[in-house]
């Protein structure tokens, strides 16, 4: 392998990404080297003359093979940024995108205007809904599930790494099915991004979420409304009364899941969008 300067090797970078047609490929490109060599966008420019050594060469070039076999940019780089924190994100976890920022703050707004104290997430995933909440609110506490033991491992870093450990316990459920029958009652608001993808448009989406995050997190069954109904129907008790629902949803879901709460005993149901305008967001209280 032949000397080369940081200029020619992004170029290089470049290059290779937009023959496999890897969207936004010369900022993949950019970010992806800033890794190896631990720079910043700034000293890409500033240090543009300066030599490659062969291992950086080869372990830069190593991430671009596999970005263009479409793995996220974001599980090659191991982090996410997600309401102003960086998480770590492995492909055991979805990576935590802007829309799910309308939830947190929505969450935020209720918990100061309701005094929350205890609530719950189902579906935590990174981890980045709790620990947004309990970093920017800390009188808060959570009780925090997932399905998956790979993805609790990933959110309890995240939780260290972030310095809310104690602010959250992590626990292993499918739904509430894992969750102690000593919290019934006992739960401010309940909140859940889950997996609301029906199962036949999955094979639609982007290659990078469809062939690379976790199946489990992204197929919300037949009509993509499996989840809510069994996080209402189960959640209901475990909500003191008063208690709130909080639930992302997908495009021209928010009509259905409204319906599923006030079916469900709840009222004051609201539904907000995000920055482009969907219906992202939909709240209901118990009553």
């Amino acid at each position: 392998m032949r000397e080369i300067t940081l200029e020619a090797l992004l170029k290089e970078g470049k290059r290779y990404l937009r023959k496999y047609d890897v969207p936004q490929s010369p900022l993949d490109a950019e970010l992806l080297l800033m890794q190896v060599l631990d720079i910043t966008r700034v000293e890409i420019y500033t240090k543009s003359k300066e030599s490659i050594s062969y291992e950086r060469q080869i372990e830069y070039q190593e991430l671009l093979r596999k970005r263009a076999q479409g793995i996220p940019l974001q599980y090659l780089k191991g982090n996410q940024e997600f309401m102003g924190l960086s998480f770590s994100v492995t492909p055991d976890v979805l990576i935590p995108r802007p829309d799910t920022e309308v939830l947190v703050e929505s969450v935020q707004e209720y918990t100061r205007k309701e005094n929350f104290q205890y609530l719950a997430e189902i579906g935590t995933g990174s981890g980045c809904i709790s620990i947004s909440l309990c970093y920017y609110q800390p009188w808060i506490y959570i009780m925090a599930g997932d399905i998956s033991p790979d993805a609790l491992r990933v959110a309890e870093q995240n939780g260290i790494r972030h310095h809310v450990q104690n602010q959250i316990e992590w626990i292993r459920s499918d739904v509430f099915q894992g969750f102690p029958d000593s919290m019934i009652g006992k739960f401010d608001a309940i909140v859940s991004n889950p997996p609301y993808i029906p199962t036949k448009d999955i094979s639609t989406l982007m290659r990078e979420v469809k062939d690379h995050e976790p199946y489990q997190a992204l197929n919300g069954g037949q009509d993509g409304l499996d989840f809510y109904q069994r996080i209402i129907q189960e959640g209901h008790k475990f909500l003191m009364p008063n208690g709130y629902f909080f639930f992302e949803v997908g495009k021209d879901q928010a009509f259905p899941v409204s319906e599923l709460l006030e079916k469900q005993g709840c009222d004051r149901v609201e539904i907000r969008k995000d920055l482009s305008g969907i219906e992202r967001v939909v709240i209901g209280r118990k009553y």
